[in-house]
């Protein structure tokens, strides 16, 4: 056989040989998915394709970057991983962007293309610190549906043989094979990602079911205990059992606390009042002993009704925090109903009260004694109470219902009739024993300095007087407004009866414009020189100190001498003598009237409207 002869024979079996690695590293390649694992195996098969090959790594575009980054190399430190180079740039890039494979023959080659494509310092930097002196290397690109995704280069490291373009055009067809593997795995990669939020998206549904049958099945418990109309102590037994925590509860309108399941702090309650009124969502409250509690408010619209008070132990799960949302929402409207039913009774008993008063004879006023559970034959007494007027008469009807509470709480032992119209509670109270109501007065006066210690509005409070049987109720309930009357026109915010204003009792019977009548006839002339020479001051002063001269004059600073002009003065104008019983008991007395009854003209507008209203 010749030279020629044998030489072509050895090239074919070399082509044989590189064709069956080629294959066999194609159907190696190309049976993996995991994606990591199919670049890994490339890359060690892209050295057997090339047997000559040292080293070498596998870039992937990054369309985020716009740049090719290494996915995995062989013989190569991990710093290569910074060698990022953008379409164009350096053998890698130039080959990624005309999608041509190019093969070099020595270090020189080499380092003239990445200088001729216009490295980047960086990646000169980077490539150069491999440690690798590379003499000779062979770059192709990998290509999916003619669409380049990648390169890959290999080297060598010691110069074997030349490299050839039949190495190119095998390494070419190896690479043609690598993008379709590589597509595969992607795809793998993305059905398994596909899967897996499925996966996740199916457990999130379960919980997200689990959550909702939980939440049906914690609103039909407590929607249940709303149809039955439970009271609220029931309403946060079953909170408490959903829950297991400790749950307290603030009833604003009667200014209660229910706190079976643990106490709470007088001073931590007043705390507490004071910022629920200011915040409408759920705040933390904490003392100085490390102990906290969770307030949730309770509203409707701008009212606030109350609050639900948790004492906290550690942090709420979202399933408990669910359940309170629910059990508020759920206490709300129980409070609602509440207040409804409580406001039909209060017009039921106000209405019964005017038939009491309308009554035609004892007959009637028995029958409707009987049906409130009063006894006709006790001892009773009538009370008004008036709050001071404020611009929000929602937060007055909130003090009326505390303040009645207060009424029941205090006097539990005994017949009672109350309600509570616009800015007033009527309050009628009976017992079988006359002393009890004896000291009523002193007992609201008490009431009344609790009250206002904890900045509620003001209020006065007008008592008949004690009457035996209910068939005079017409005579105390004239009683107590003629009281009342007394109390406005003197502007005092005070307790008082109808048997303490003394003269008054008659004076209240008379039209406030036959008053003022009476006083333009008695001293009309003298007050109109009031502010000119202090006759008028003179008088009040002379029967202040009962007529006494001494004591008047050293109060007016003045002579005695000039104390005896001023009151001649006096009694020329009026056209009276000081000396007469009668001109003088109708001079003081209207001095009186003008000073508790008429002294500023508000007061007489004033208390002609309470006579059209009374």
């Amino acid at each position: 056989m010749s030279d020629g002869q044998e030489t072509i024979l050895r090239q074919l079996t070399l082509s044989n040989k590189q064709l069956s690695i080629l294959v066999e590293s194609i159907r190696t390649i190309t049976s993996k998915l995991q994606i990591d694992e199919v670049l890994h195996t490339i890359m060690r098969y892209a050295l057997n394709v090339v047997p000559e090959a040292d080293a070498g790594y596998l870039m992937l575009f990054d369309n985020h970057k716009q740049c090719l980054i290494p996915k995995t190399y062989i013989h190569f430190p991990p710093s290569i991983e910074q060698f990022q180079t953008k379409p164009n740039e350096a053998i890698t890039g130039r080959v990624f962007a005309t999608g041509m494979g190019e093969f070099f023959n020595s270090n020189e080659e080499i380092m003239a293309a990445m200088y001729h494509q216009n490295v980047s310092p960086h990646n000169l930097r980077t490539i150069l610190k491999s440690e690798h002196v590379p003499q000779a290397a062979l770059c192709v690109p990998i290509t999916v549906d003619v669409k380049p995704i990648g390169v890959m280069i290999i080297h060598q490291l010691q110069k074997k043989r030349d490299l050839t373009q039949e190495d190119l055009l095998f390494f070419q067809a190896f690479a043609d094979q690598v993008g379709v593997a590589i597509q595969k795995a992607q795809y793998y990669e993305k059905m398994i990602e596909k899967v897996k939020e499925a996966h996740e998206l199916s457990l999130a549904l379960e919980t997200k079911h689990t959550l909702l049958k939980q939440r049906y099945d914690v609103h039909a418990s407590l929607n249940q205990l709303l149809l039955q109309n439970e009271p609220i102590s029931v309403i946060l037994k079953e909170l408490q059992k959903l829950t297991q925590l400790p749950i307290g509860f603030y009833d604003a309108s009667d200014d209660v606390f229910l706190e079976d399941s643990f106490s709470i702090p007088y001073h931590t309650k007043s705390k507490i009042k004071k910022q629920l009124f200011l915040k409408l969502k759920p705040f933390e409250y904490r003392l100085k002993n490390k102990r906290s509690y969770i307030i949730y408010p309770l509203y409707n619209l701008d009212i606030c009704l109350g609050s639900m008070i948790i004492e906290q132990k550690g942090s709420i799960s979202y399933k408990d925090q669910q359940t309170l949302e629910q059990g508020a929402n759920i206490l709300i409207l129980q409070i609602l109903r509440n207040k409804n039913v409580q406001e039909l009774h209060n017009k039921r008993i106000h209405e019964t009260f005017q038939q009491f008063i309308d009554a035609p004879n004892q007959k009637s006023v028995a029958s409707t004694a009987y049906h409130l559970d009063l006894d006709v034959q006790d001892y009773y007494r009538l009370c008004i109470f008036e709050f001071q007027q404020k611009a929000n008469m929602l937060s007055i009807e909130q003090s009326l219902k505390q303040f009645i509470s207060l009424l029941k709480e205090q006097f539990s032992s005994e017949r009672t009739l109350i309600f509570y119209e616009k800015n007033k509670i009527t309050f009628l109270i009976g017992s079988p024993l006359s002393a009890t109501l004896t000291s009523l007065n002193e007992t609201l006066q008490l009431l009344q300095r609790k009250w206002q210690i904890q900045h509620k509005p003001l209020f006065r409070s007008a008592i008949s007087k004690q009457h035996k049987s209910l068939y005079n109720i017409t005579a105390f309930y004239e009683e107590a407004l003629q009281t009342l009357r007394f109390l406005r026109v003197r502007d005092e915010w005070t307790v008082t009866s109808y048997e303490k204003i003394g003269l008054n009792q008659l004076i209240l019977q008379v039209p406030p414009r036959d008053l003022a009548n009476f006083i333009q006839d008695q001293i009309g002339e003298l007050l109109a020189q009031a502010n000119k020479n202090h006759l008028y001051e003179t008088l009040l002063a002379y029967f202040k100190f009962n007529r006494s001269i001494q004591q008047t004059a050293q109060h007016l600073h003045i002579h005695a001498n000039t104390l005896y002009q001023r009151l001649n003065r006096i009694e020329q104008i009026l056209n009276i003598s000081l000396q007469k019983q009668e001109d003088t008991l109708k001079i003081q007395l209207s001095c009186y009237l003008q000073e508790n009854y008429l002294t500023h003209r508000k007061k007489v507008t004033q208390w002609n409207e309470e006579e059209e209203y009374f």
